[in-house]
């Protein structure tokens, strides 16, 4: 009668181990894997340095020259698993082929700017801005905030993007 090999139930049992040990490594990454790709891939999908993508602020045609028009976009924005659209206004104003547009939220805290006379006014807290958008009175602390904008095929499209209120510096925020 031969002696069982002191070595084979070991080694069935080391090659046991192993396997299973590979098995749940690989279980572990494809759980890593999937919760990363449904955390990080949305956030970084929105584009290099956070940066909002072009939206559509209607034809150039219906812009008159020399008056400033309230538009209002969609931002969409990803935000964790979702995205939302939220609906922001923005001032247009055409001078011949150049356009200017503005966000229409108070650099000072937020209120919505409306058009005047000579320009633009805050009615919360009566800041008041020039038809450049520069600052001429009232607690905000710059102008209007000028955003970027493109024309293709003859529609305006703009960028639209968030800044610090209430300092002096421009400064965009995601």
């Amino acid at each position: 009668m031969n002696a069982p090999s002191a070595t084979g139930p070991l080694e069935r049992r080391s090659f046991l181990g192993k396997l299973a040990g590979l098995m749940m490594g690989a279980m572990a990454a494809v759980v890593a894997f999937a919760a990363g790709r449904y955390t990080l891939h949305p956030a970084l999908e929105q584009g290099p340095g956070g940066r909002t993508p072009w939206t559509d602020a209607g034809l150039l045609e219906d812009i008159p020259d020399g008056q400033p028009v309230k538009r209002s976009v969609v931002i969409s924005q990803i935000a964790g698993w979702g995205q939302f659209n939220v609906q922001r206004l923005i001032w247009i104003v055409r001078r011949g082929e150049k356009l200017e547009v503005f966000s229409a939220t108070c650099p000072h805290l937020g209120c919505t700017v409306n058009a005047a006379p000579n320009g633009f006014l805050c009615p919360c807290h009566g800041s008041a801005w020039n038809a450049e958008g520069d600052r001429i009175g009232g607690p905000a602390r710059r102008g209007l905030d000028a955003l970027e904008y493109e024309v293709r095929e003859g529609v305006v499209y703009v960028r639209y993007q968030y800044f610090k209120p209430s300092i002096e510096e421009k400064i965009a925020v995601a």
